[in-house]
């Protein structure tokens, strides 16, 4: 499953990040100074079935609204291992991610995010749900996530994987570790059905990661947007920031992603293309 080049060039990666060790307090530098040894052994733990994943090393980083996130920093070998399996898992899946996706995806990002709200304002839809998601990687329910990953990802041993990951992040049986590789991807496959429902519903999606808007083409539809994002999240355990969630009338400015926004006020609808 896990080639030795691909774990070398995993291991490329999480050593570009430069990042500290895990719960078990080896560095970059230790890990490296036995590289072959640690990659053999790392494969061979994964390959027969015995892999373990270390502790994780959570830290407090302060939040621009004076909160803190915490991050959950794994082991430099379980860094390599989640970095490696994405590595593999990433093409396989990303030509059946939602077109409404736009954090943590190759080829896509912020600038693309924001142009895709530009363009659908321009296009009529003009009234804007600005929402945000209650403490997304903290509530993703585990049961649910692991079932739906099934859909993507057939390779049972694959499966068993990213659920001893998912235990190691909580005991309680929600959250994804921020801080840990393979989390953006799981993230973004469990709010995969949002998207899609809110685009067969008739409005534009536009989400990074679990900060999002839904651009619809006016004051009822909006509303009906809302309700509808609620009911969605609510089912899959999850719900919105009241603080962080409202409605944008065209001509009002608002903030995504950075950038403050806003509607142009239309005479006319124009077509969408």
């Amino acid at each position: 499953m896990l080639e030795p080049t691909t774990l070398h060039l995993a291991w490329q990666r999480v050593r570009a990040n430069r990042g500290g060790p895990g719960g078990d307090a080896v560095t970059l530098a230790q890990f490296e100074r036995r590289l072959d040894e640690e990659i053999a052994t790392l494969r061979r733990s994964i390959v027969t079935g015995r892999y373990r994943p270390g502790p994780l090393r959570r830290i407090a980083v302060p939040k621009s609204d004076g909160g803190e996130r915490i991050l959950a920093i794994p082991c430099v070998r379980d860094r390599v291992a989640q970095t490696a399996l994405l590595l593999v898992l990433q093409p396989l899946v990303e030509q059946r991610q939602s077109h409404a996706s736009f954090g943590y995806r190759p080829a896509r990002g912020v600038a693309e995010a924001l142009d895709a709200v530009r363009r659908a304002h321009a296009a009529g839809l003009s009234w804007t749900l600005e929402a945000d998601i209650v403490q997304y990687f903290a509530s993703v329910p585990h049961h649910r996530l692991l079932g739906e990953l099934a859909i993507w990802i057939e390779a049972e041993d694959v499966l068993c994987l990213l659920a001893q990951w998912l235990a190691g992040f909580s005991d309680g049986g929600v959250g994804i570790a921020q801080g840990a590789p393979i989390s953006p991807l799981l993230a973004n496959l469990y709010l995969h059905p949002m998207d899609r429902l809110l685009v067969a519903a008739g409005y534009v999606p536009v989400r990074y990661a679990d900060d999002f808007v839904v651009l619809a083409r006016g004051a009822h539809a909006v509303e009906q947007a809302w309700r509808m994002t609620e009911g969605i999240l609510a089912e899959r355990g999850l719900g919105l920031k009241d603080r962080k969630t409202r409605i944008v009338a065209p001509g009002v400015a608002f903030t995504f992603l950075g950038q403050t926004l806003c509607a142009p006020v239309l005479s006319h609808i124009p077509r969408l293309i």
